[in-house]
């Protein structure tokens, strides 16, 4: 028993680790990109890191921590990135298609039938969470799908406001 807990308690610092390395810099695109405050775009000049974005990721997980229990986020974080990770899969459907010509610099392996094989999995898991636990399902496809119009209200302003003299790319 205490070797399988040992195993989860690897795999879940190994998948933390992994999230902060990258989910930050999320953050930091969008803010770059003008989705978010300027100032989370910021770099230290020491580290070379995103540390506003750090940060604000670090807020945010301790408010998950303290406001929901471990079970319940991980079925949030599945529910919340696997049709993200079903759609970049499916991207790659579109672009052959749509783009032949586009330089690949990774090829996927297996194709089609890995991404196919993924593809299908990924609906299994999103279908199961659909029939075993449909309110929770719903709830979290409907904070997902949240950030549609906000992400709309943020391009509409931004189309209205003038242009910043000085990008935060310019300053690297």
């Amino acid at each position: 028993m205490v070797g399988i807990s040992a195993v989860i308690a690897v795999s879940t610092f190994g998948t933390l680790n992994g999230s902060m390395m990258t989910a930050p810099r999320i953050f930091f695109a969008a803010a770059e990109d003008g989705m978010l405050p300027q100032t989370i775009a910021r770099i230290d000049p020491r580290t070379s890191s995103p540390t506003a974005a750090v940060l604000l990721m670090i807020v945010m997980g301790v408010i998950f921590i303290l406001v929901r229990t471990f079970n319940d986020l991980a079925e949030q974080f599945i529910i919340g990135i696997w049709p993200f990770y079903a759609l970049a899969v499916a991207g790659v459907f579109v672009l052959r298609r749509t783009r032949p010509r586009l330089e690949r610099p990774y090829m996927t392996w297996g194709y089609p039938l890995v991404p196919i094989v993924f593809l299908v999995a990924a609906l299994f898991v999103l279908g199961n969470y659909l029939v075993s636990e449909t309110l929770k399902f719903a709830v979290d496809i409907g904070i997902i799908a949240t950030g549609v119009p906000v992400y709309l209200a943020i391009r509409r302003y931004q189309r209205r406001a003038p242009p910043p003299a000085i990008s935060v790319r310019d300053n690297k």
